[in-house]
């Protein structure tokens, strides 16, 4: 039997675990860029099929594996890499570029964090590790496969409108919370971390308690789209012709 150990943010398996995931997303995409349109359709669709029912099924299985810590309406795909995730979904399917913009950077930046500072509690093998990685990284592999294999990539436009519409996801998000909590007397509902902080060390042990840590949260998430605009920026503004 293995040993499950409390988890260790940036010790041997999390540091394993984000090269892996990180390598994996970015270099099956390239072996796939010169294939037909018609295998990359298909694989998209593949893709897709397997993200709708990851997390349509997540509010039942998280409940069954952890009912301590999860119930059906505190796991609705309302995070922000779940919506990401059903976005980019979306996309393969409709091929409506709306859904790949915004799932870019929702996605990139709310990987980043979730890789860099998960909220589960233990380490390799355990499987609440495993679920949480394999989530996120098929979240990243999407993307970076619809960027890189099937040739998207975000605009300023697109990055305006992530701001733009990412201010109202927030306000709709947060009395959702409210809501299930009022009618909740145990575990509670926390989507994109609005009313309490998340588990682990993170970035939030420096900033004030909720719900005042929204002044520093929402800085932040838009200070990452902007990182992750950058590059694409500079190459449009210095390397286009």
């Amino acid at each position: 039997m293995f040993e499950v150990e409390e988890f260790k943010i940036f010790g041997f398996e999390h540091l394993l675990t984000i090269f892996l995931v990180i390598a994996f997303s970015l270099v099956c995409p390239f072996l796939f860029k010169r294939s037909s349109e018609t295998l990359k359709n298909n694989m998209g669709l593949g893709i897709a099929i397997l993200i709708i029912l990851n997390e349509t099924l997540k509010p039942f299985y998280y409940p069954a594996l952890y009912p301590e810590r999860f119930f059906f309406l505190s796991t609705l795909p309302l995070h922000l890499c779940n919506l990401a995730s059903l976005f980019v979904a979306i996309f393969f399917i409709t091929k409506k570029r709306f859904f790949y913009n915004i799932s870019f950077f929702w996605g990139i930046s709310g990987v980043l964090m979730a890789l860099t500072q998960p909220d589960y509690p233990y380490d390799f093998p355990h499987l609440h590790f495993i679920l949480f990685n394999f989530s996120h990284g098929l979240l990243l592999f999407a993307i970076c496969f619809a960027s890189i294999s099937m040739k998207n990539i975000p605009d300023f436009e697109s990055y305006k409108d992530t701001i733009f519409y990412s201010i109202p996801i927030v306000l709709i998000i947060y009395p959702i919370n409210l809501l299930i909590n009022f009618f909740s007397t145990d575990i509670k509902a926390n989507y994109m971390y609005l009313l309490e902080f998340p588990l682990g060390e993170n970035l939030t042990a420096f900033m004030p308690d909720p719900p005042l840590h929204l002044l520093i949260f929402i800085p932040i998430a838009l200070l990452l789209f902007s990182i992750t605009y950058l590059p694409f920026y500079l190459k449009e503004r210095f390397f286009s012709q």
